[in-house]
C-alpha cells in the first residue's frame, strides 16, 4: 500500500470521526445546547414536539378535524417540563416535553372531549398549528 493511500485512509477516518462527534447545528436538537442556540425553553419544546410522534398525530388530526387551538406553557408541579395543549371544539390532547432531558420522548399527559375541561392556563392560546400540523409559537400579543 502506498503512502498516499495510507494517508487518505487516515484522513477519511478522521473526517468521519469529526462528523460523528460534532454537535448538531439544528436549533433545538439534542446535540446543541440551548444557550448556544439562543432558544427559549418553549421554542426548544416546540421543536422537539414537531419532530416527535405526537407532532405526526397532530398533523393527522388537523387534516381530519381542521385547524386547532394550541398553547405552550409550563407544566404545573413539574419543573423542567413544558406542557403542549392542542384542542379542537370536540377533542383536546396534552403532551409533556422534558426540556431537562433531551433524550426523554415527548409523552401524552392527558386528553379529553371538551375545551371547558382544560384549566385556564392551558387555554392561553399562544401558539398556532399549520396546515402541515407543525406547531409554532405566536408572536407576543398575537391571539388566534
Amino acid at each position: 500500500m502506498s503512502a498516499n493511500a495510507t494517508s487518505a485512509g487516515h484522513e477519511s477516518r478522521w473526517r468521519l470521526r469529526r462528523l460523528l462527534h460534532r454537535p448538531s447545528r439544528r436549533p433545538g436538537s439534542p446535540g446543541l445546547p440551548a444557550e448556544a442556540a439562543g432558544l427559549s425553553p418553549f421554542e426548544r419544546a416546540v421543536g422537539r414536539f414537531n419532530s416527535s410522534e405526537a407532532g405526526h398525530t397532530v398533523a393527522g388530526l388537523t387534516r381530519t378535524l381542521g385547524k386547532p387551538y394550541a398553547s405552550v406553557g409550563a407544566a404545573a408541579g413539574r419543573p423542567g417540563q413544558v406542557r403542549i395543549t392542542v384542542a379542537w371544539e370536540l377533542s383536546w390532547y396534552q403532551w409533556g416535553v422534558d426540556i431537562s432531558d433531551e433524550l426523554r420522548p415527548v409523552s401524552q399527559i392527558d386528553k379529553g372531549r371538551e375545551i371547558d375541561q382544560l384549566d385556564p392556563a392551558a387555554r392561553q392560546w399562544n401558539a398556532s398549528v399549520g396546515d402541515d400540523g407543525r406547531l409554532a409559537l405566536a408572536e407576543r400579543g398575537a391571539k388566534r
